[in-house]
């Protein structure tokens, strides 16, 4: 059985609404783990005999269909750009950074903090090194680590990504349709142009 898509919305006026949290994770829902900055990287910091405890992670990715089971009720539920940089824009504003737990256990950490958050964008991000093949308009952020405690599990692999946790309403994303007779007007239109 195909799951129902729905679509993540945000409403930038409902201060309810948006990312509450960054998590840290095992397993990713994106199921892409960060890049851990440190002094064994082959990308040197400005000092280099220092362990910089940085890292790199995608936080979305437009259209990514992640798996939910909310109340029984299963679907894939996708941001598209547009949102991802609304949700981005809404967790600068409301001063987020530091607002981390581990594993969605509600309760937030210190020592890990995001100081930096991009969105891929052929203006003026257009590739992330180590993430190469995302697709326009994917979030990440750059975090420091200053907690020894955080750090190890990091290291150790015991968490691996992030995840988030926020408060969406969702729209069904319809599929679209088309018959044989459709689709050969449109290669026939594409043929007279001589597109293909």
């Amino acid at each position: 059985m195909e799951l129902p898509i729905k679509k993540a919305i945000i409403d930038v006026e409902d201060s309810e609404m948006g990312l509450k949290t960054v998590s840290l994770v095992s397993d990713p829902a994106i199921q892409i783990n960060w890049i851990k900055f440190n002094k064994q990287s082959e990308i040197k910091l400005a000092i280099q005999n220092e362990d910089k405890r940085i890292i790199f992670t995608p936080v979305l990715i437009p259209n990514q269909l992640i798996y939910r089971n909310i109340a029984g009720e299963e679907f894939n539920l996708m941001f598209d750009k547009e949102t991802i940089e609304l949700v981005e824009q809404k967790w600068v504003k409301d001063n987020l950074s530091s607002a981390v737990d581990i594993e969605h256990s509600s309760k937030l950490i210190e020592g890990v903090t995001f100081f930096e958050s991009v969105l891929l964008n052929n203006e003026r991000f257009a590739t992330a090194k180590g993430f190469e093949g995302l697709p326009e308009g994917t979030w990440f952020l750059t975090g420091k680590v200053e907690s020894d405690d955080v750090w190890t599990k990091i290291k150790s692999g015991e968490v691996n990504g992030v995840s988030i946790d926020g408060l969406f309403k969702t729209a069904e994303v319809n599929k679209v349709t088309m018959s044989d007779e459709q689709v050969i007007k449109i290669i026939n239109n594409l043929k007279t142009l001589n597109v293909i």
